[in-house]
Formats: structure tokens, sequence, C-alpha cells
């Protein structure tokens, strides 16, 4: 369980409201897709978390299990922010207010913009494969730890290892996300 400072939980219900108004698909799976792809390109592009939230290794790539529970049982800690509809396709997620950029700083919401452009109009199975892609941070942590035949046979549909974002990052680099990820972490712990 990630816990979230009120200005976190704000961000988080904002981003995904974000992302569930200009993706061409605002269902589950491809919400925490590009959710996870703007966490991955924050920390490659500006070496400090989007969120800071983690992401465990699961058989369909990369998973916030706590946005997946708000995702599939019912939003609770977002239930401001966004309503879900479960149709044909899967699990709709509609914003029931308008997007707040207050938590947000400039190149965050460039990020968000990038990251929705590149990706915005992908369906889950194209997202899905580009978390999967050689060299991606989802199969590096999968091969480190022998997950991926596992998952390839189905014996497997999970797993609680947590991918980190900062280590393709150079030392130097890797040691300021780092920093600034645990003061994120700590702050969050201390404004509950």
């Amino acid at each position: 369980m990630c816990r979230f400072s009120e200005p976190n939980r704000q961000k988080l219900g904002n981003a995904v409201l974000y992302i569930a108004k200009h993706a061409k698909y605002p269902y589950k799976t491809e919400i925490l897709k590009l959710l996870y792809l703007v966490e991955e390109r924050m920390v490659q592009q500006h070496h400090v978390p989007f969120l800071g939230i983690p992401y465990s290794v699961w058989r369909l790539g990369p998973v916030s299990v706590d946005v997946f529970e708000e995702l599939s049982d019912g939003p609770v800690l977002l239930s401001e922010f966004i309503a879900l509809e479960f149709n044909g396709q899967g699990i709709k997620v509609t914003p029931k207010k308008d997007f707040c950029d207050d938590e947000f700083s400039l190149n965050e919401l460039k990020v968000m913009d990038n990251i929705l452009e590149k990706y915005g109009s992908m369906n889950s199975e194209q997202l899905i494969d580009e978390t999967h892609k050689e060299g991606s941070l989802w199969r590096q942590t999968a091969q480190e730890h022998n997950l991926l035949e596992d998952f390839e046979n189905r014996r497997a549909n999970s797993s609680t290892i947590v991918i980190d974002m900062g280590r393709n990052l150079c030392p130097d680099d890797r040691e300021f996300y780092n920093e600034i990820l645990e003061n994120r972490q700590i702050a969050n712990a201390l404004r509950q």
C-alpha cells in the first residue's frame, strides 16, 4: 500500500482524470499504462518522480497496485475525480470534474501531453506491447527476476517485484532521483 499525502492524492486524481479525458480509450488498462509511461518519461528526462508510486512487474506490464485497485473495485481515493462504468469493452474511466493543474510543474504537464500525443490513441494491447519492448524497464526487471517464462506460460499473473525507475540513470542522476523519491515518500507518510 502506498500512502498518499493530500497534495499527492490530488495530483494522482487529476493525472488520472486528465489521461481519461485525452486518451482515445479511457479504460482501466490504458489509464494504468499511460500513467506508468508518464512516470517513466519524467524520470528519464528530468530525473525526478512524477508521482513516485511503486509499479510492480505483472504479466501484462507494469502496474501500480493502488491505482489498479482504485480502477477495479471502485474509486475510494479518487472518488471525487472519476467514476467507473463497466461495459462490454472493460472498465471505462469517466472524469467527474475539471482538471486542476495546481499540483503540476510545467515539465510535468509537458510530459503528460507528450505521452498522450505519442501513446494516447493506442489500445490496451498496443500499450502492453510498448511496455514489454526489448530494453524496457519492465522487461529488464522481469528478466532479472526470472519472471518472463512464468508469465509467458501463464504460471504467474503478477509479482511483488517493484520496477526501479532510476535503474538506467547515470550514478549522479540516480542518486538525485533516489533522494527526491525518498523525500516524497517521507512527506507522504508525515502528511497523513
